[in-house]
Protein backbone atom coordinates (compact mmCIF):
# COMPACT_ATOMS: atom_id res chain seq x y z
CA UNK A 1 0.00 0.00 0.00
CA UNK A 2 1.11 3.35 -0.79
CA UNK A 3 0.26 7.07 0.20
CA UNK A 4 0.67 10.70 -1.24
CA UNK A 5 -0.36 13.48 1.05
CA UNK A 6 -0.82 16.71 -0.28
CA UNK A 7 -1.01 20.22 0.51
CA UNK A 8 -3.44 22.17 -1.08
CA UNK A 9 -1.91 25.86 -1.26
CA UNK A 10 -4.19 28.88 -2.87
CA UNK A 11 -2.50 31.50 -3.95
CA UNK A 12 -2.61 35.20 -2.30
CA UNK A 13 -2.01 38.81 -2.97
CA UNK A 14 1.00 38.25 -0.14
CA UNK A 15 2.15 34.89 -1.85
CA UNK A 16 4.89 37.29 -3.92
CA UNK A 17 6.32 37.69 -0.55
CA UNK A 18 5.84 34.64 1.54
CA UNK A 19 6.31 36.19 4.55
CA UNK A 20 5.62 33.03 6.67
CA UNK A 21 7.26 29.83 5.09
CA UNK A 22 5.64 26.09 7.51
CA UNK A 23 5.93 22.69 6.97
CA UNK A 24 2.82 21.31 6.50
CA UNK A 25 2.59 19.70 10.22
CA UNK A 26 -1.24 18.12 10.08
CA UNK A 27 0.06 16.04 6.84
CA UNK A 28 3.30 15.63 8.81
CA UNK A 29 1.31 13.96 11.80
CA UNK A 30 -0.74 11.80 8.92
CA UNK A 31 2.74 10.44 7.75
CA UNK A 32 4.06 9.58 11.36
CA UNK A 33 0.99 7.32 11.80
CA UNK A 34 1.58 5.92 8.00
CA UNK A 35 5.49 5.11 8.82
CA UNK A 36 4.08 3.40 12.68
CA UNK A 37 1.97 1.54 10.73
CA UNK A 38 5.01 0.54 7.87
CA UNK A 39 3.04 2.26 4.94
CA UNK A 40 4.78 4.04 2.85
CA UNK A 41 3.87 7.34 2.12
CA UNK A 42 4.86 10.45 0.18
CA UNK A 43 4.44 14.41 1.01
CA UNK A 44 3.26 16.54 -2.11
CA UNK A 45 3.44 20.43 -1.62
CA UNK A 46 3.97 22.74 -4.45
CA UNK A 47 5.21 25.36 -1.93
CA UNK A 48 8.98 23.19 -1.30
CA UNK A 49 8.81 21.91 -4.79
CA UNK A 50 7.95 18.33 -3.16
CA UNK A 51 6.40 16.26 -6.00
CA UNK A 52 4.85 12.79 -6.23
CA UNK A 53 7.21 10.30 -7.35
CA UNK A 54 6.92 9.44 -11.18
CA UNK A 55 7.05 5.31 -10.27
CA UNK A 56 4.75 4.97 -7.52
CA UNK A 57 0.54 4.43 -7.89
CA UNK A 58 -0.98 5.30 -4.96
CA UNK A 59 -4.02 3.42 -3.30
CA UNK A 60 -4.66 6.30 -1.00
CA UNK A 61 -4.52 10.17 -1.49
CA UNK A 62 -5.20 12.53 1.38
CA UNK A 63 -5.90 16.21 0.23
CA UNK A 64 -5.49 19.14 3.22
CA UNK A 65 -6.30 22.61 2.97
CA UNK A 66 -7.33 25.71 4.21
CA UNK A 67 -10.78 27.47 3.49
CA UNK A 68 -9.51 29.52 0.45
CA UNK A 69 -8.34 25.90 -1.37
CA UNK A 70 -11.86 24.24 -1.13
CA UNK A 71 -12.39 24.45 -4.77
CA UNK A 72 -8.78 23.68 -5.68
CA UNK A 73 -9.13 20.89 -3.16
CA UNK A 74 -12.22 19.62 -5.16
CA UNK A 75 -10.27 20.00 -8.39
CA UNK A 76 -7.12 18.52 -7.36
CA UNK A 77 -9.52 15.09 -6.17
CA UNK A 78 -11.19 15.37 -9.97
CA UNK A 79 -7.52 14.84 -11.38
CA UNK A 80 -6.42 12.76 -9.03
CA UNK A 81 -9.73 10.71 -10.05
CA UNK A 82 -8.26 10.84 -13.86
CA UNK A 83 -4.58 9.47 -13.24
CA UNK A 84 -5.07 7.11 -10.62
CA UNK A 85 -8.81 5.67 -11.32
CA UNK A 86 -8.62 2.97 -8.79
CA UNK A 87 -7.30 5.01 -5.76
CA UNK A 88 -9.20 6.00 -3.05
CA UNK A 89 -9.07 9.61 -2.34
CA UNK A 90 -9.38 11.48 0.98
CA UNK A 91 -10.38 15.35 2.14
CA UNK A 92 -8.79 15.97 5.67
CA UNK A 93 -7.68 19.29 7.46
CA UNK A 94 -9.58 21.70 9.92
CA UNK A 95 -11.73 23.31 7.19
CA UNK A 96 -13.21 19.79 6.53
CA UNK A 97 -13.94 19.62 9.70
CA UNK A 98 -16.71 21.71 9.93
CA UNK A 99 -17.46 21.87 6.41
CA UNK A 100 -18.06 18.55 5.26
CA UNK A 101 -20.90 19.01 3.10
CA UNK A 102 -18.85 20.96 0.90
CA UNK A 103 -16.78 17.99 -0.48
CA UNK A 104 -19.21 15.55 -0.75
CA UNK A 105 -18.07 14.97 -4.63
CA UNK A 106 -18.38 12.14 -6.88
CA UNK A 107 -14.23 12.29 -7.19
CA UNK A 108 -13.74 11.98 -3.08
CA UNK A 109 -14.08 9.22 -1.56
CA UNK A 110 -13.87 9.70 2.57
CA UNK A 111 -14.08 13.21 4.28
CA UNK A 112 -12.05 12.35 7.88
CA UNK A 113 -13.52 15.13 10.05
CA UNK A 114 -11.84 14.07 13.93
CA UNK A 115 -9.00 15.51 15.26
CA UNK A 116 -8.07 11.77 16.47
CA UNK A 117 -4.79 10.34 15.16
CA UNK A 118 -5.60 6.78 16.57
CA UNK A 119 -9.15 7.28 14.53
CA UNK A 120 -7.08 7.62 11.54
CA UNK A 121 -5.21 4.87 12.77
CA UNK A 122 -8.57 2.75 12.52
CA UNK A 123 -9.65 4.03 9.38
CA UNK A 124 -6.38 3.09 7.75
CA UNK A 125 -6.00 -0.33 9.09
CA UNK A 126 -9.53 -0.90 7.81
CA UNK A 127 -9.14 0.36 4.95
CA UNK A 128 -5.81 -2.09 4.14
CA UNK A 129 -7.94 -5.18 5.46
CA UNK A 130 -10.91 -3.39 2.80
CA UNK A 131 -13.37 -3.04 5.16
CA UNK A 132 -15.89 -0.37 6.25
CA UNK A 133 -15.39 2.24 8.72
CA UNK A 134 -17.85 5.13 10.03
CA UNK A 135 -16.15 6.76 12.95
CA UNK A 136 -14.62 10.26 12.06
CA UNK A 137 -15.33 9.41 8.39
CA UNK A 138 -17.70 10.55 6.24
CA UNK A 139 -17.93 7.36 3.53
CA UNK A 140 -19.21 7.57 -0.37
CA UNK A 141 -20.38 4.37 -1.63
CA UNK A 142 -19.66 4.05 -5.13
CA UNK A 143 -20.20 0.85 -5.02
CA UNK A 144 -22.83 -1.06 -3.15
CA UNK A 145 -20.19 -2.38 -1.12
CA UNK A 146 -21.88 -2.52 2.65
CA UNK A 147 -25.12 -4.46 3.25
CA UNK A 148 -28.47 -2.28 2.98
CA UNK A 149 -26.35 1.02 1.27
CA UNK A 150 -27.33 1.85 -1.99
CA UNK A 151 -25.16 2.93 -4.83
CA UNK A 152 -23.21 6.39 -5.30
CA UNK A 153 -24.76 7.96 -1.59
CA UNK A 154 -22.67 9.50 1.12
CA UNK A 155 -22.92 7.75 4.79
CA UNK A 156 -22.20 10.21 7.40
CA UNK A 157 -19.86 8.90 10.09
CA UNK A 158 -20.10 8.65 13.31
CA UNK A 159 -19.25 11.69 15.55
CA UNK A 160 -15.97 11.42 17.27
CA UNK A 161 -14.53 13.53 19.60
CA UNK A 162 -10.76 13.75 21.07
CA UNK A 163 -11.06 13.36 24.80
CA UNK A 164 -7.13 13.50 25.79
CA UNK A 165 -4.36 13.97 23.88
CA UNK A 166 -2.64 11.16 22.09
CA UNK A 167 1.10 12.15 22.96
CA UNK A 168 1.87 11.16 18.86
CA UNK A 169 4.82 12.99 18.29
CA UNK A 170 5.52 13.99 14.63
CA UNK A 171 8.73 13.07 12.74
CA UNK A 172 10.90 15.63 11.40
CA UNK A 173 12.45 14.05 8.60
CA UNK A 174 10.32 16.13 6.60
CA UNK A 175 11.02 19.30 8.10
CA UNK A 176 14.68 18.69 8.15
CA UNK A 177 14.66 18.59 4.71
CA UNK A 178 12.84 21.61 4.23
CA UNK A 179 13.80 23.98 7.21
CA UNK A 180 16.53 26.08 5.52
CA UNK A 181 13.71 27.69 3.81
CA UNK A 182 11.27 28.37 6.99
CA UNK A 183 11.05 31.64 8.64
CA UNK A 184 8.33 33.38 10.62
CA UNK A 185 9.23 37.03 9.00
CA UNK A 186 13.06 37.24 9.66
CA UNK A 187 13.78 33.93 11.77
CA UNK A 188 14.35 31.22 9.42
CA UNK A 189 14.41 27.78 10.53
CA UNK A 190 11.09 27.57 11.77
CA UNK A 191 9.66 24.61 13.47
CA UNK A 192 5.79 24.03 13.99
CA UNK A 193 4.68 22.35 17.49
CA UNK A 194 1.11 21.77 18.28
CA UNK A 195 0.20 21.32 22.36
CA UNK A 196 -3.55 21.90 23.30
CA UNK A 197 -6.57 21.73 20.68
CA UNK A 198 -9.31 24.65 20.32
CA UNK A 199 -9.48 26.74 22.41
CA UNK A 200 -12.28 28.07 25.76
CA UNK A 201 -12.46 31.63 24.69
CA UNK A 202 -15.56 32.68 22.89
CA UNK A 203 -15.25 35.28 19.92
CA UNK A 204 -17.77 34.98 17.30
CA UNK A 205 -15.71 35.45 14.69
CA UNK A 206 -13.03 32.10 15.86
CA UNK A 207 -13.26 29.40 13.76
CA UNK A 208 -10.78 27.02 16.32
CA UNK A 209 -13.10 27.18 18.95
CA UNK A 210 -15.51 25.06 17.36
CA UNK A 211 -13.44 22.58 16.23
CA UNK A 212 -13.59 19.31 18.55
CA UNK A 213 -17.25 19.57 19.11
CA UNK A 214 -15.90 22.32 20.85
CA UNK A 215 -14.05 20.74 23.76
CA UNK A 216 -10.58 22.55 24.38
CA UNK A 217 -7.98 20.10 24.93
CA UNK A 218 -4.91 21.92 27.56
CA UNK A 219 -1.31 20.84 26.53
CA UNK A 220 0.85 18.46 28.76
CA UNK A 221 3.29 20.93 29.29
CA UNK A 222 6.49 18.41 30.02
CA UNK A 223 5.09 16.43 26.67
CA UNK A 224 5.84 19.31 25.16
CA UNK A 225 8.88 20.48 25.92
CA UNK A 226 10.12 17.27 25.44
CA UNK A 227 9.11 17.63 21.96
CA UNK A 228 10.76 20.85 21.54
CA UNK A 229 13.90 20.00 22.90
CA UNK A 230 13.94 17.41 20.18
CA UNK A 231 13.67 19.44 17.47
CA UNK A 232 17.12 20.78 15.97
CA UNK A 233 15.72 24.24 14.90
CA UNK A 234 16.38 27.74 16.96
CA UNK A 235 12.74 28.92 16.66
CA UNK A 236 9.82 27.08 17.69
CA UNK A 237 5.83 28.27 16.97
CA UNK A 238 3.62 27.02 19.17
CA UNK A 239 0.84 27.01 16.96
CA UNK A 240 -2.14 26.72 19.54
CA UNK A 241 -4.95 29.40 19.42
CA UNK A 242 -4.18 30.56 22.99
CA UNK A 243 -1.02 28.94 24.50
CA UNK A 244 -1.43 29.90 28.36
CA UNK A 245 -4.78 30.31 29.53
CA UNK A 246 -4.66 30.07 33.27
CA UNK A 247 -1.90 31.38 36.01
CA UNK A 248 -1.85 27.61 36.52
CA UNK A 249 -1.42 26.76 33.04
CA UNK A 250 2.33 29.53 33.14
CA UNK A 251 3.32 27.77 36.30
CA UNK A 252 3.29 24.25 34.62
CA UNK A 253 4.95 25.27 31.89
CA UNK A 254 8.16 27.29 33.82
CA UNK A 255 8.23 23.79 35.92
CA UNK A 256 7.98 21.71 32.64
CA UNK A 257 10.94 23.84 31.69
CA UNK A 258 13.20 23.70 34.53
CA UNK A 259 12.83 20.28 34.13
CA UNK A 260 13.53 19.89 30.59
CA UNK A 261 17.19 21.77 31.55
CA UNK A 262 17.75 18.53 34.13
CA UNK A 263 17.17 15.86 31.49
CA UNK A 264 18.55 17.66 28.39
CA UNK A 265 21.75 19.94 30.02
CA UNK A 266 22.33 23.84 28.63
CA UNK A 267 21.55 24.50 25.41
CA UNK A 268 18.13 22.70 24.92
CA UNK A 269 15.81 24.19 27.24
CA UNK A 270 15.45 26.32 30.27
CA UNK A 271 18.57 26.50 31.99
CA UNK A 272 19.69 27.77 35.58
CA UNK A 273 21.87 31.06 35.64
CA UNK A 274 24.04 32.20 38.25
CA UNK A 275 21.67 34.38 39.10
CA UNK A 276 19.19 31.26 39.95
CA UNK A 277 16.93 32.66 37.27
CA UNK A 278 16.32 30.29 33.69
CA UNK A 279 17.51 30.82 30.24
CA UNK A 280 17.27 29.08 27.12
CA UNK A 281 18.63 28.92 23.94
CA UNK A 282 15.19 28.57 22.21
CA UNK A 283 13.17 30.73 20.72
CA UNK A 284 9.53 30.22 21.23
CA UNK A 285 6.73 32.03 19.36
CA UNK A 286 3.03 31.59 20.50
CA UNK A 287 -0.49 33.12 20.61
CA UNK A 288 -1.26 34.84 24.09
CA UNK A 289 -4.33 37.03 24.88
CA UNK A 290 -3.65 40.50 26.41
CA UNK A 291 -5.81 39.74 29.56
CA UNK A 292 -3.45 36.87 30.28
CA UNK A 293 0.00 39.06 29.51
CA UNK A 294 -1.57 41.87 32.31
CA UNK A 295 -2.86 39.66 34.83
CA UNK A 296 0.05 37.80 35.30
CA UNK A 297 2.81 40.26 34.59
CA UNK A 298 5.17 39.20 37.49
CA UNK A 299 5.47 35.71 35.30
CA UNK A 300 6.62 37.63 31.82
CA UNK A 301 9.95 37.36 32.61
CA UNK A 302 10.27 33.72 33.72
CA UNK A 303 8.47 33.26 30.73
CA UNK A 304 11.17 35.21 28.60
CA UNK A 305 13.55 33.53 30.39
CA UNK A 306 12.04 29.39 28.99
CA UNK A 307 12.37 31.03 26.01
CA UNK A 308 9.06 33.28 24.90
CA UNK A 309 10.50 35.73 22.67
CA UNK A 310 7.97 36.57 20.48
CA UNK A 311 3.58 36.82 21.54
CA UNK A 312 0.94 36.92 18.88
CA UNK A 313 -2.11 38.60 19.96
CA UNK A 314 -6.04 39.67 18.32
CA UNK A 315 -6.36 43.19 18.91
CA UNK A 316 -9.30 43.46 16.90
CA UNK A 317 -10.07 46.90 16.88
CA UNK A 318 -9.26 49.64 18.80
CA UNK A 319 -13.36 50.19 19.70
CA UNK A 320 -14.48 48.63 22.76
CA UNK A 321 -18.27 48.12 21.42
CA UNK A 322 -16.41 46.42 18.68
CA UNK A 323 -14.69 44.55 20.65
CA UNK A 324 -18.05 43.69 22.69
CA UNK A 325 -19.62 42.77 19.24
CA UNK A 326 -16.84 39.79 18.97
CA UNK A 327 -17.20 38.83 22.52
CA UNK A 328 -14.04 39.73 23.06
CA UNK A 329 -14.36 39.44 26.78
CA UNK A 330 -11.53 42.18 27.16
CA UNK A 331 -11.47 46.09 26.68
CA UNK A 332 -9.37 47.66 24.19
CA UNK A 333 -7.53 49.62 26.73
CA UNK A 334 -5.57 46.68 28.09
CA UNK A 335 -3.59 46.70 24.99
CA UNK A 336 -1.42 49.43 26.09
CA UNK A 337 -0.73 47.97 29.31
CA UNK A 338 0.65 44.73 27.40
CA UNK A 339 2.81 46.74 24.62
CA UNK A 340 4.77 48.31 27.27
CA UNK A 341 5.06 45.36 29.36
CA UNK A 342 6.36 43.34 26.35
CA UNK A 343 8.56 46.60 25.64
CA UNK A 344 10.26 46.18 29.31
CA UNK A 345 10.51 42.09 29.12
CA UNK A 346 11.81 42.85 25.61
CA UNK A 347 9.73 40.03 24.33
CA UNK A 348 8.49 41.01 20.45
CA UNK A 349 4.71 41.71 19.62
CA UNK A 350 2.63 40.83 16.63
CA UNK A 351 -0.64 42.49 16.61
CA UNK A 352 -3.54 40.82 14.69
CA UNK A 353 -6.16 43.75 13.78
CA UNK A 354 -9.59 43.13 11.90
CA UNK A 355 -10.80 45.89 9.69
CA UNK A 356 -14.46 45.96 9.75
CA UNK A 357 -16.38 46.43 5.71
CA UNK A 358 -18.04 49.25 7.69
CA UNK A 359 -15.47 51.16 8.45
CA UNK A 360 -14.96 54.90 7.58
CA UNK A 361 -12.19 57.26 6.61
CA UNK A 362 -12.30 58.20 10.06
CA UNK A 363 -12.18 54.76 11.40
CA UNK A 364 -8.86 54.23 8.94
CA UNK A 365 -7.51 56.99 10.34
CA UNK A 366 -8.51 56.04 14.15
CA UNK A 367 -7.07 52.84 13.70
CA UNK A 368 -3.48 54.13 12.14
CA UNK A 369 -3.17 56.61 15.04
CA UNK A 370 -4.23 54.04 17.58
CA UNK A 371 -1.40 51.42 15.89
CA UNK A 372 1.45 54.71 15.77
CA UNK A 373 0.55 55.37 19.47
CA UNK A 374 1.11 51.87 20.76
CA UNK A 375 4.50 51.89 19.02
CA UNK A 376 3.51 48.70 17.72
CA UNK A 377 6.13 47.85 14.69
CA UNK A 378 4.60 44.15 13.67
CA UNK A 379 1.21 43.90 12.82
CA UNK A 380 -1.39 42.33 10.15
CA UNK A 381 -4.72 44.15 9.01
CA UNK A 382 -7.28 41.89 8.34
CA UNK A 383 -10.72 42.15 6.68
CA UNK A 384 -13.76 41.12 8.77
CA UNK A 385 -14.43 37.58 6.71
CA UNK A 386 -17.01 35.47 8.16
CA UNK A 387 -15.90 32.07 7.76
CA UNK A 388 -17.99 29.09 6.71
CA UNK A 389 -18.82 26.66 9.34
CA UNK A 390 -19.18 29.39 12.27
CA UNK A 391 -22.52 30.63 13.52
CA UNK A 392 -21.06 34.32 11.89
CA UNK A 393 -21.31 33.21 8.68
CA UNK A 394 -24.82 31.74 9.34
CA UNK A 395 -26.00 34.86 10.50
CA UNK A 396 -24.22 37.16 7.50
CA UNK A 397 -24.67 34.83 4.50
CA UNK A 398 -27.61 36.66 3.26
CA UNK A 399 -24.93 39.80 3.11
CA UNK A 400 -22.16 37.97 1.11
CA UNK A 401 -20.87 40.15 -2.00
CA UNK A 402 -18.62 37.04 -3.23
CA UNK A 403 -19.05 33.00 -2.80
CA UNK A 404 -15.29 32.20 -4.41
CA UNK A 405 -13.79 30.82 -1.64
CA UNK A 406 -10.51 31.87 -2.71
CA UNK A 407 -11.69 35.47 -1.87
CA UNK A 408 -12.27 34.44 1.87
CA UNK A 409 -8.37 35.11 2.43
CA UNK A 410 -9.13 37.97 5.32
CA UNK A 411 -7.89 40.39 1.97
CA UNK A 412 -10.89 40.67 0.04
CA UNK A 413 -14.18 42.38 0.67
CA UNK A 414 -16.93 39.39 1.27
CA UNK A 415 -19.63 41.49 2.66
CA UNK A 416 -21.08 45.28 1.59
CA UNK A 417 -18.75 47.98 2.56
CA UNK A 418 -19.63 51.54 3.61
CA UNK A 419 -16.44 53.55 1.31
CA UNK A 420 -16.91 53.06 -2.13
CA UNK A 421 -14.37 49.39 -2.87
CA UNK A 422 -11.66 51.34 -4.41
CA UNK A 423 -11.46 53.57 -1.17
CA UNK A 424 -11.58 51.08 1.17
CA UNK A 425 -9.24 49.09 -0.74
CA UNK A 426 -6.88 51.96 -1.10
CA UNK A 427 -7.33 53.16 2.68
CA UNK A 428 -6.35 49.04 3.55
CA UNK A 429 -3.12 48.32 1.69
CA UNK A 430 -1.72 51.90 2.55
CA UNK A 431 -2.33 51.03 6.28
CA UNK A 432 0.38 48.06 5.34
CA UNK A 433 2.94 51.02 4.67
CA UNK A 434 3.68 51.51 8.13
CA UNK A 435 5.05 48.04 8.23
CA UNK A 436 8.19 48.80 6.35
CA UNK A 437 9.39 50.98 9.65
CA UNK A 438 9.81 47.53 10.95
CA UNK A 439 13.16 46.57 11.30
CA UNK A 440 11.79 42.70 11.61
CA UNK A 441 10.03 43.51 7.97
CA UNK A 442 13.58 45.38 6.37
CA UNK A 443 15.73 42.85 7.84
CA UNK A 444 12.99 40.11 5.98
CA UNK A 445 12.89 42.42 2.43
CA UNK A 446 16.92 42.27 2.27
CA UNK A 447 17.01 38.74 2.68
CA UNK A 448 14.82 38.11 -0.13
CA UNK A 449 16.31 40.30 -2.51
CA UNK A 450 19.67 38.77 -1.48
CA UNK A 451 18.41 35.12 -2.45
CA UNK A 452 16.80 37.10 -5.40
CA UNK A 453 20.20 38.50 -6.96
CA UNK A 454 22.04 34.52 -5.39
CA UNK A 455 18.87 32.73 -7.45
Amino acid sequence: MTVFLEKIRQKTLFSAFEPIITEPLELIYLQTVLSQENIPSYIIDPLFEMKAPDSEVPDLIILSGYNVAEDLIIKTARRWRKTFPSARIMVSGVHAQLNREVFQDEAIDYIFFSQSLETYRGFIRSFMRGEAFHRGVDVFYIESDAPGREKGIWVPGEQDILEKAEGIIPDREFFESVKNRTRYIDKKSLALVKGGSGCPYGCSFCYCRLLNSGRYLRPDYEKLMEEINAIDSEHIWIIDDSFLITREDALDFIRASRKSSQNYGAGNACTTGSAGTIGSTKSLIAYLRADFVVENEDLIPELRECGLRDIITGFESPDADTLKSYNKGQSSGIYQNLTEILKREDIELTALFIVDPQYSVRDFIRLFRYIKKLGISLYTLSIMTPLKGTSDYEDKKHMLTASDPGKFDFLHLVLPSRLPKWLFYALFYAGHLRLLKSRRIRNMIRALIFKAKED
